[in-house]
């Protein structure tokens, strides 16, 4: 299971290099796979910059750096497909996902949230989980918004299962952003 899971890693590795364009710092992804419904995805990156640069969602780049919006959504839903491998892999009911990539670290975090019953709207976990994992300031947010993160309250007691390797050993080749021909 463990080279199984190595390799899926790698290719969801060697797909969000493909498609960001430019020396990032840090990615992070968000997946959710509930049983029976569809899930969604995106992800952010932090460019290398000099000064800290704002986060680029994934759904922004295709327009700002003129690449094709379809050939780019056909790579997303590629990603979105490669990540959902990891729900047959890790065999433990799971239903959504962080990945982590920064300081040659990959870190996935499995998630046992209760997505289909939860309190939060899927918008709502969207604000939650960029605030906790882009480190986003409070006082960035609106006020809707900051008083969402100030009552949030996990819904689940169980620990995410984290899952971390170091991208040399996911690496086999140098990968060129090829979609966005770069």
């Amino acid at each position: 299971m463990q080279n199984e899971l190595r390799k899926v890693c790698k290719e969801i590795y060697n797909s969000l290099i493909k498609l960001i364009p430019e020396k990032w710092e840090k990615i992070c992804l968000y997946e959710s796979i509930p049983e029976d419904f569809k899930g969604e995805m995106y992800f952010y990156y932090f460019p290398k910059k000099l000064i800290k640069a704002k986060p680029i969602n994934c759904y922004e780049i295709a327009s700002k750096f003129g690449a094709d919006e379809n050939t780019y959504n056909d790579e997303l839903s590629k990603l979105y497909k490669k990540v959902k491998k990891l729900k047959q892999i890790v065999k433990t009911p799971w239903t959504n996902i962080t990945i982590i990539i920064e300081k040659n670290l990959f870190t996935a975090e499995f998630h046992f949230d209760n997505i289909i019953n939860s309190k939060y709207s899927d918008e709502q976990r969207h604000i939650i989980w960029c605030y906790k994992y882009l480190k986003l300031p409070l006082d960035s947010l609106n006020k809707k918004e900051q008083n969402l993160i100030l009552g949030y309250k996990e819904e689940t007691r169980i620990k995410p299962a984290i899952f971390i390797e170091e991208i040399k050993n996911l690496e086999l080749q140098e990968i060129t952003n090829q979609i966005l021909k770069v």
